[in-house]
């Protein structure tokens, strides 16, 4: 579907259920990437944001249950703090509450009860984008930053 049909599309549903503007999920959640049209495309929608909100997820969770984590974060997990494990934890529980939710509209889906989770979904992302900006601020640049051991050839 080309990005003009998207936006007429998207516009007329927008329009009816009260939607964020297209400008403002395409933004945040690449919606003009949407390929197929059919008669489910608020589904569609939905689908496509929650592919961003499960990754974020799989991303705290790594960093919450480290187990053989990435070499990029360790400094970071090596010198999270309570405070910030907490501020992980409700980032993890609003994202988490949303694929929850989401999970109930693969079971029974509706036009409108889509159209109500993608705004849902749209206003916790933008509640928590503060609070995940900080968590990456974090990772750049850690507190305690682990010395690394100087590399000997025993031969």
């Amino acid at each position: 579907m080309i990005k003009e049909e998207i936006k007429k599309k998207y516009g007329e549903l927008a329009k009816e259920y009260k939607l964020p503007s297209f400008k403002e999920l395409n933004d945040d959640f690449e919606i003009e990437e949407i390929e197929k049209n059919n008669e489910n495309f608020l589904r569609t929608i939905r689908k496509f944001m929650m592919k961003k909100i499960f990754n974020s997820l799989e991303f705290l969770e790594m960093l919450g249950n480290p187990q053989n984590p990435p070499r990029l974060y360790l400094n970071y997990i090596m010198s999270i703090s309570q405070e910030e494990k907490k501020e992980n934890d409700v980032l993890y529980s609003s994202l988490g509450e949303l694929i929850l939710n989401s999970l109930s509209l693969e079971i029974n889906p509706s036009e409108k009860k889509e159209a109500e989770a993608i705004k849902k979904i749209y206003s916790v992302w933008n509640s928590q984008k503060e609070r995940f900006k900080k968590i990456i601020d974090k990772i750049q640049k850690p507190n305690n930053i682990i010395n690394k051991k100087e590399k000997t050839y025993f031969g």
